[in-house]
């Protein structure tokens, strides 16, 4: 515009002095070695708004021309984007559907022309997962790599979690380390070690984990108290054939853990397991003097002693605490105190009948050689057993 100006500011100059210099052309010689040109003042000036104009028409049409060609270049580019976005829709749908190698073939085919060509071979790679093609899944992956040098975390761990859905946990692991060592509050990396080490059952490292990916928010307490239950649970279990290693390990857990009912029921088990039967009933009666488990006090029953007296003191304190009733009449059946069992197995049945109060409650009419009774309660107990 300015230029167009310029031009008619020119040539209405020349219309207003062009009278007068008219009647004093003037003279202009240009020298170029051997060439010499010759010209008026009048004649060059008109010459030079003459050449000032081809050029701003050479310019123009230069612009129509190169814009033409940006307008259809960008036409087919915007049609080429608009056709990977309907591709890429296309395949999300298969994939929903669970088609997944027509989702992996769109995703694939669309990446070039997609805005967002990361994403496509991110959903390339699961479709790939999903066919069970885990080297076109590392394929893709390492596609997307390329696309996104920056994304290198956030591809690592989709990777990581598809092998982990994978049950890939070996390789899982391996790369995630590293990773933990420069990360190591960053949530995603702490759950998906957390799920490897649990399907692994690395124990030891799984409890280490648990209050770090509570305090980072990806489970709350008493989804931290249940993983640990299992985890020490699980460690009893793997304890070995010694007492004294069993021992150590229950010293080692969290004090809190030792006087829950469920991990005091475990560890007994082991104890007992081990032979050391009056060691479990010590530790079942102690955790039962400070507070009463029906957990407890249906294992109780379960022991074999040499001497029942302890236990049989300790139960009559507590027998009007749930589950202290049924427990005291089958241990006093086991100690031989056939009428104070047969009267508090009774009374458990007239308030809360059970197969296991029906059993000892037979065994105790066997013992009396009331035969046709002990029969009936055999009978009542397998009923209510397997019904």
């Amino acid at each position: 515009m300015i230029r167009i100006i310029l031009l008619v500011a020119v040539l209405i100059a020349g219309l207003v002095f062009g009278p007068e210099a008219a009647g004093n052309k003037g003279y202009v010689l240009i020298a170029l070695g051997d060439y010499t040109v010759e010209s008026s003042v009048t004649s060059l000036v008109i010459l030079a708004i003459l050449l000032y104009g081809v050029l701003l028409a050479v310019e123009w049409l230069l612009t129509r021309v190169l814009r033409l060609r940006r307008n259809t270049l960008g036409w087919f580019g915007k049609r080429r984007r608009n056709k990977a976005n309907q591709q890429t829709v296309a395949a999300t749908l298969a994939m929903a559907e669970g088609h997944y190698r027509q989702a992996e073939k769109l995703l694939v085919k669309s990446a070039r022309n997609s805005d967002t060509p990361l994403l496509n071979y991110l959903g390339a790679a699961k479709a790939a997962q999903a066919r069970g093609d885990e080297s076109r899944r590392d394929e893709y992956l390492q596609l997307a790599q390329q696309e996104s040098p920056k994304a290198e975390l956030a591809l690592t761990l989709t990777q990581t979690q598809l092998q982990i859905e994978q049950e890939q946990y070996e390789q899982a692991l391996a790369a995630l380390e590293p990773i933990y060592a420069l990360h190591p509050r960053h949530p995603m990396v702490i759950e998906q070690l957390t799920r490897i080490h649990r399907a692994r059952h690395d124990w030891p490292a799984l409890i280490e984990l648990l209050p770090v990916l509570r305090k980072v928010g990806r489970i709350n307490a008493e989804r931290e108290e249940a993983l640990l239950e299992e985890a020490w649970n699980a460690r009893l279990e793997a304890a070995g054939s010694e007492l004294e290693p069993l021992r150590a390990l229950w010293q080692e857990m969290p004090r809190k853990l030792r006087q829950q009912p469920i991990m005091l029921l475990a560890y007994g088990n082991r104890l007992r397991a081990l032979g050391a039967e009056s060691e479990a009933a010590d530790l079942w009666l102690d955790a039962l003097r400070k507070e009463n488990s029906p957990l407890l006090l249906t294992e109780l029953p379960r022991l074999k002693l040499d001497n029942y007296q302890t236990m049989l003191s300790q139960l009559r304190k507590m027998q009007d605490q749930p589950g202290a009733r049924a427990a005291l009449g089958q241990v006093a059946l086991l100690a031989g105190e056939l009428e104070e069992a047969q009267r508090l197995l009774e009374a458990e049945l007239a308030e809360q009948p059970s197969a296991p109060v029906y059993y000892a409650l037979a065994r105790v009419m066997e013992q009396r050689r009331l035969t046709s009774k002990a029969n009936e309660y055999y009978r009542l107990a397998l009923e209510l057993a397997i019904g």
